[in-house]
């Protein structure tokens, strides 16, 4: 039989899936590598939200016929899903009147204390006391959202206040019929901390040990507990064991995490007990114990990573994995549940001294909200700065720097500093350094690795028709696309710079002297995950004066990528600055497009600083110049027509500053290679 299977992480119901003979069709956020071997057929989603889901329901209705469908966690905050999912399949699992019954806190403990069930005293208001409370969402899953209350916090409506016990956090797994209940088994869980929240799901293990006094008291609870919620198949009550009292605190109303730590047959008994067949189980005492990995940097898989044979919910190679968020999980069963643990905690530390040598950016910051207060001082100065801010049909704000208004040099620094992600800041100044062109721009940023490869690089290629441009700015680090039934990055280069934004609008610069398609429109905000009401996109020509600073501003860019193409380890990067001279810009754009690229090749200087061995950083303040190009010598415009105005054959070691200082800042020693070429660079600008 085939069962359509949906969670954020699904390998753990497939996996029982295949252990009972039913075949999983499966729908999850991760894509691991397991859960893809596990399924007869796979497809990957950005969320559990319905809008995301709905055509791989369909495809797999259409293609499979697939009547049945079991959900796992990740549909706390989707209950609409489950109702149309209740619509298209068969759910066998609570229905979502008895899921969303549950989500209703308020209601749910009025029920403990009309059933007589302790449980930590809750409140909805404000507690007196700011002391020992806790702050939990009323639909939550893993720990997520629960914080200690400290009087600073304002309560949302999805969020409610209770007591904090110490104790030992248990949980009982047990299957249900709607009528009766039956215990499969006790757990005890642990928590760890991330992002300064205190209690995330961290693993499990099995407790053999439980008093027949205590058996006896949380039967009494499911007993009572089933006369209200009509429960169905296999679910989890939460509990905290403190001195000689257990304290109920809610009930997971789907297959829990504690399932694979038991019998390979439970989910037939989940599905049994969902068609209304009563079977009893037939417990096994041992031990098991269940963990999961949290990554305590951003990385990036690599083919060398050697996974232990306790590894499960394993990532694909070249996966992006941010702080905080799931490695791989691991399971080990036995007698002995020192030991069981002992080996947890070995396997835990082989995975983790080998993703040492996986570090990408250790700071990050979402560049999309760093850049809307620029995005906002352009348009509420547009006057000021002589651009021209319409909104499409769509409802997309759309940012003419330059082809029908003049825009000019100050527009062109703003959108400069927008096109580093908020993480640099562009001066305008006369220098002395150049002999005839004073005017001259200097970059700086903190984070160069993140401002300029993970922003300001212009990596996404958009067309549409005749319409052809480079695409960038933030927008590129939201932009994902569907590869092999997997949600990978636009670009390429996302994956080597494990970093992926997140934020509700998004900003697009594109270097072109038309205005984009609205089908161009339409492709940016939804590859971005966004509406077009919430994405803005900035047009800057480069025979505009705006266009030709922004692309002046990317002095320090062009050395990132470089050092890029050269393989020097991008994380040693620390720090960077770049200038060179303003071009005049002139009326054709091949002209145009040579001088802004001339003022980098010619007179464009860079200063990085970088961790790792002098020889490194002497190697690359070598390697980095324009002239060890063997293009180099004639001026952009006039290599662009040799090369019959094919972009691709003109050498790519081309495109760097003239000059570079690269300081290695463990030995304090700085290595200079390169010079300023006056001349091709009147030659360029007369």
């Amino acid at each position: 039989m085939r069962l359509l299977i949906i969670a954020t992480s699904a390998r753990m119901l497939a996996q029982a899936a295949r252990d009972c003979q039913f075949t999983p069709l499966v729908i999850d956020c991760y894509a691991d590598q397991d859960t893809q071997q596990l399924a007869e057929a796979f497809q990957q989603v950005t969320s559990l939200a319905w809008s995301d889901l709905q055509a791989a329901c369909a495809f797999f209705k259409n293609h499979y016929q697939v009547r049945f469908c079991i959900y796992g966690s990740g549909f706390e905050t989707h209950h609409h899903s489950l109702f149309c999912l209740a619509q298209q399949f068969k759910i066998l699992g609570n229905s979502p009147k008895t899921y969303l019954a549950l989500q209703d806190k308020q209601t749910f403990f009025n029920i403990l204390t009309q059933q007589r069930i302790p449980y930590p005293e809750v409140s909805f208001h404000p507690p007196a006391e700011t002391a020992g409370w806790l702050i939990k969402p009323q639909s939550g899953q893993g720990g997520l959202g629960v914080t200690f209350f400290t009087g600073q916090h304002i309560l949302e409506k999805n969020q409610y206040y209770q007591r904090y016990i110490k104790g030992v956090p248990m949980s009982v797994l047990f299957v249900a019929n709607s009528k009766q209940t039956q215990i499969i088994g006790f757990n005890r869980q642990w928590t760890t901390t991330i992002n300064k929240q205190p209690f995330i799901f961290k693993g499990i293990l099995t407790v053999t040990s439980v008093s027949l006094h205590q058996r006896r008291q949380i039967e009494t609870w499911l007993k009572k507990l089933i006369s209200v919620y009509p429960l169905c198949g296999l679910n989890s009550l939460d509990f905290i064991y403190s001195g000689d009292t257990c304290y109920a605190l809610e009930i997971n109303p789907r297959p829990p995490a504690s399932l694979q730590l038991y019998a390979a047959n439970l989910l037939r008994l989940h599905v049994q007990a969902c068609w209304g067949q009563w079977q009893q189980y037939s417990s096994v005492q041992t031990q098991a114990a269940y963990q999961i990995m949290y990554a305590t940097h951003n990385l990036q898989l690599q083919k060398t990573l050697k996974w232990s044979s306790e590894c499960m919910d394993i990532p694909g190679c070249g996966a992006i994995i941010r702080t905080g968020q799931p490695i791989c999980s691991m399971i080990r069963r036995g007698k002995d549940l020192r030991k069981l643990l002992k080996q947890l905690r070995f396997t835990e530390n082989f995975i983790f001294q080998q993703l040492q040598h996986y570090k990408i950016m250790e700071y990050t910051a979402s560049i999309n909200k760093l850049t809307q207060p620029l995005v906002r001082e352009l348009i509420e100065n547009a006057d000021k700065l002589r651009v021209k801010v319409q909104k499409l049909d769509n409802g997309c704000t759309v940012i003419d720097a330059g082809i029908t208004v003049p825009g000019g040099l100050e527009a062109g620094r703003i959108i400069t500093e927008i096109c580093l992600g908020g993480l640099g800041t562009a001066t305008l100044s006369h220098s002395t350094y150049s002999e005839n062109w004073p005017l001259t721009i200097t970059v700086y940023s903190s984070n160069p690795l993140l401002a300029c490869l993970g922003s300001q690089y212009a990596g996404w290629s958009l067309s549409h028709g005749k319409y052809y441009a480079l695409g960038s700015g933030p927008a590129r680090a939201m932009a994902t696309k569907v590869k092999n039934d997997a949600i990978v990055p636009v670009e390429e280069l996302y994956k080597e710079l494990a970093y992926h934004d997140k934020y509700d609008s998004t900003v697009l610069v594109i270097e072109n002297d038309k205005l984009p398609p609205i089908e161009i429109v339409e492709k940016v905000a939804t590859a971005c995950g966004v509406s077009a009401e919430n994405l803005t996109i900035i047009i800057t020509p480069t025979s505009s004066l705006a266009g030709g600073v922004q692309v002046v501003g990317r002095v320090l860019e062009v050395a990132m990528h470089k050092a890029h193409a050269l393989h020097f380890p991008l994380e040693n990067i620390i720090d960077g600055s770049g200038s060179a001279p303003i071009c005049p810009p002139h009326p054709d754009f091949v002209q145009a497009m040579g001088r802004t690229n001339d003022a980098i090749l010619f007179a464009g200087q860079v200063h990085l600083f970088v961790k790792g061995s002098d020889e490194d950083a002497e190697k690359l303040a070598n390697a980095l110049p324009s002239s060890t190009s063997k293009d180099y010598g004639k001026p952009f415009a006039k290599i662009f027509k040799d090369y019959q105005y094919d972009f691709f054959k003109i050498d790519a070691m081309l495109f760097s500053p003239a000059s570079v200082i690269v300081t290695a800042v463990e030995s304090g020693r700085s290595f200079r290679a390169g010079k300023l070429d006056n001349d091709l660079l009147n030659l360029s600008f007369t």
